[in-house]
């Protein structure tokens, strides 16, 4: 059996996340979507693993994924060109290689990335294009607090208040980096951990919102990691301004 790594990106808005539920259609997640198409070309069922299972609605520029499949005599470059002829457009394979067998995409990841895009209430453009990928700002938000904020969510914590799932076994995370971009028009928070828990990033995305608006203190954080109390915690940011970057191992 051969071992092919691939590089996936995909606009999210149209399915229910990465990952292929039971009883599901192949066309409502990205994974089916792959699978459906691979499963054709090999006429036997293959299994396509992510790296991450992004939630419904979340982008990526950066997915990770590997399938094992029997050698048919096509090369990479035939299989690549088979699986874009029937892909939808809201996802491309950016990328296929084939690899070492004992590679597996969710193995041995040293960091995952993602990127939240807010459009600024007081940009001077018109948010036209970008309205499917950015969150529309109601209020003006102060960038230095914000970035206070993400300095201290940097570093190994227990982030049970981050999640809306209660029976993870290890809440204990440990981010990379949390910084704060702004330009013209977006301000951009870009997270980076080795792992997050489920939704974890987008409850992060909506503290530093809230700290930033004032809604909530910079100090919110030091208690939401010595309570565990989501009442510390800000909302969970919407899905559709949220994309997975890439995957490093």
């Amino acid at each position: 059996m051969n071992n092919y790594k691939m590089i996936v990106a995909y606009d999210g808005r149209r399915y229910k996340g990465w990952k292929r539920e039971t009883g599901d259609s192949a066309d409502k997640s990205i994974q089916g979507k792959l699978e459906g198409i691979l499963s054709k070309l090999y006429k036997r069922n293959i299994e396509v693993i992510g790296a991450v299972n992004t939630d419904a609605g979340v982008h990526a520029l950066g997915q990770v994924a590997n399938f094992k499949a029997p050698d048919i005599g096509l090369n990479e470059k035939e299989i690549h060109q088979y699986i874009e002829e029937y892909l939808t457009e809201d996802i491309v394979v950016k990328s296929l290689e084939k690899v070492n067998e004992r590679f597996h995409s969710r193995l041995k990841i040293k960091e995952i990335t993602y990127q939240y895009r807010l459009w600024k209430k007081d940009s001077k453009d018109i948010l036209l294009f970008e309205r499917y990928q950015t969150y529309k700002l109601k209020e003006i938000l102060n960038i230095n607090d914000m970035q206070v904020g993400a300095e201290k969510l940097v570093g190994k914590h227990d982030f049970a208040a981050f999640t809306n799932k209660g029976k993870n076994k290890n809440t204990i995370k440990e981010l990379i980096d949390v910084n704060i971009e702004e330009t013209d028009n977006e301000i951009l928070i870009n997270i980076t951990g080795n792992s997050f828990l489920v939704n974890m990033e987008r409850f992060i995305v909506g503290t530093l919102i809230q700290i930033g608006s004032g809604q909530k203190k910079v100090r919110s954080i030091d208690n939401a990691f010595s309570t565990l109390e989501k009442e510390y915690v800000g909302h969970k940011a919407m899905a559709h301004s949220l994309c997975l970057m890439k995957v490093l191992y």
